[in-house]
């Protein structure tokens, strides 16, 4: 696994948490901004994809259950 510099993305379970949302779909997880136009965050590393989220969880960001 790479040494990844999180830093671009500290805010999303820092300073900014309560603007993003992960939404969960079976096992796996989706950063969405919140706000009157919500956008997923897409991260085309999976192992980056997978200590942001992982960094989201621990830090409480709220997670929302995708139906299906």
């Amino acid at each position: 696994m790479s040494e990844w510099d999180l830093s671009a993305y500290e805010g999303m379970w820092t300073t900014e948490r309560d603007d993003w949302e992960l939404h969960r779909a079976g096992d796996s997880y989706l950063p969405v901004s919140k706000g009157d136009r919500p956008m997923a965050h897409l991260m085309c590393d999976d192992d980056l994809a997978e200590l942001v989220v992982a960094r989201m969880l621990a830090a409480g960001v709220t997670v929302v259950d995708e139906p299906g």
